[in-house]
This record gives C-alpha cells, structure tokens and sequence, in this order.
C-alpha cells in the first residue's frame, strides 16, 4: 500500500475536525450577535439557525439545544478572559504597572458586547433551578482563571492580598461593563480605571503616584 494511502485516515480526521470547529464558531458568532440585538429571550432557534445559515438539526448536533448553546459562550467568553490575561506575569518588573496591566487585559474583555452578552445569559439561566448548578460552574472556572492570572502577574505579594485586590477589581470592572450596557460607549472611563487602580495598590501595599 503506498505511503499516502496511510496518512490519508489522518488527514481526513483533521480536515474533519477543522470544518467541526469553523462550524461551532459560526454559530457562537451568530448567536453572539442574536442575544446582544434582540436578548436570551428574543434570540429563538430559528432566528439563531437564520444567522448562521445552518439548518437547527445541524446547530443540535453540536450544541444539543439553545441551553447548550449558551453554555458553550459561557465557555467561550472563560477561554476569551484567559486569553486576554495571557503573558501579563512577565511584562514589567513593576508591579504597580503589573497591576494597570490586569486592570487593563480585564477591561478589554469585560468592556466589548460579548461580555454583556455572557452577564445576560448568566442571569437568564442562572433563574432557572434546572440550570443553575451548570452555570455556577462556568462562574467558578471564569473567577479560577482570575485568580490565577492574579497570582502569576503577582507572585510577590500576600495571596490573600491578590485575592482581595483581584475581587475588588472585578466587582468594579463589572459594575463599569452593566454602566457602559446602559450609556453606551461613551468614552474609554479613563478615569474610572485610574481610579480603580488607586484603590488596588494600597491592598497590596503599594503607594499610588
């Protein structure tokens, strides 16, 4: 048997795992923008399937239901923060720098209408006792990867001091990402994060400038 002969098996699974994933992303984007325009409620099965020109029984096969679907951004959206936290351990020696690097990585994910989107799927199921437990999980990982990312950017300090200055940083992140919902993108909130990193330094026994 010629050589190729053998490798095609492999080439054929790859090429097929490859087309799963282009796929999956087509309809998380589709589903993406569905909840940001019309909500958890308005962005129906139909409506989903339309976006992404797939049919519903395609959709099914890789998410199993709407429930399914949502989860996996959940998922997408923890895989998202991580990514936008990756390498910041090691950017600068100063670790108040370190800090507005945190601040700054959180901000860019938690500011785009993805993470809107992730908050209202997260409270609409999260409502739903059937559904409850599986989106605490996907809550917990989320805050995992923070800490870590926390811990890694700053490996000098007291944990429990990071912690304290990470949920800190968090809540406030947030709380800027439901305001900037509801205003629109009004500006940057330059100030709003100067001020937050203000108040992470002296948690870690920095001096602010």
């Amino acid at each position: 048997m010629p050589a190729h002969d053998s490798a095609r098996p492999i080439s054929e699974a790859r090429s097929a795992t490859s087309k799963r994933a282009r796929t999956r992303r087509r309809v998380l984007e589709a589903a993406l923008q569905c909840v940001a325009e019309k909500g958890v409620a308005g962005a129906t099965a139909t409506e989903i399937a339309e976006r992404c020109g797939l049919s519903w029984g395609v959709i099914q096969y890789h998410f199993k239901d709407r429930v399914g679907l949502y989860l996996a951004l959940l998922e997408s959206g923890v895989e998202g923060l991580e990514s936008s936290l990756a390498g910041l351990e090691t950017a600068t020696s100063d670790p108040a720098d370190r800090v507005a690097s945190l601040v700054d990585g959180m901000w860019g994910g938690m500011r785009r209408d993805g993470y809107r989107v992730l908050l209202e799927i997260q409270l609409q199921l999260g409502r739903e006792p059937a559904h409850r437990a599986r989106v605490r999980r996907q809550m917990r990982q989320m805050r995992s990867q923070l800490d870590d990312a926390w811990r890694k950017a700053l490996p000098e300090f007291d944990p429990e001091r990071v912690a304290k200055a990470e949920r800190l940083a968090t809540t406030s992140l947030r709380g800027l990402a439901l305001e900037r919902a509801v205003e629109g993108n009004r500006a940057a909130y330059a100030a709003e994060r100067e001020a937050i990193i203000e108040a992470l330094l002296p948690i870690l026994g920095l001096e602010a400038d």
